[in-house]
């Protein structure tokens, strides 16, 4: 077992093809208050509470990722599908939403 902290870095890679164009991007979050390796209640809720803003910021990235990716295609006359994307980041606001409140819950 090991009951150290440290600080640790997720590097996430994504690659994407659209119409024969291939494209790759990557994004790291980083957690620098450390992360507590013991099996003890605390450190799982430290895990729990540290997993929950990561995927809070990382879904955050993604929902102004396609905010940008809506913007091209209203460019392009694609409006349909620019709503699509718009109807799909307000569910990623409502996910956000509920990880806010989750993460409240945990730190109580």
């Amino acid at each position: 077992m090991h009951d150290g902290e440290h600080g640790h870095e997720h590097v996430h890679s994504h690659e994407h093809t659209h119409g024969g164009v291939t494209h790759t991007h990557e994004h790291s979050h980083e957690h620098g208050e450390g992360h507590d390796h013991s099996h003890s209640e605390s450190g799982s809720l430290k895990e729990a509470a540290a997993l929950l803003d990561f995927m809070y910021h990382h879904n955050q990235h993604h929902a102004e990722e396609l905010e940008e990716l809506m913007g091209k295609l209203r460019e392009l006359g694609k409006e349909e599908a620019a709503e699509r994307i718009g109807a799909a980041v307000a569910l990623f606001e409502q996910g956000n939403s509920e990880l806010s409140e989750a993460m409240m819950l945990v730190s109580e």
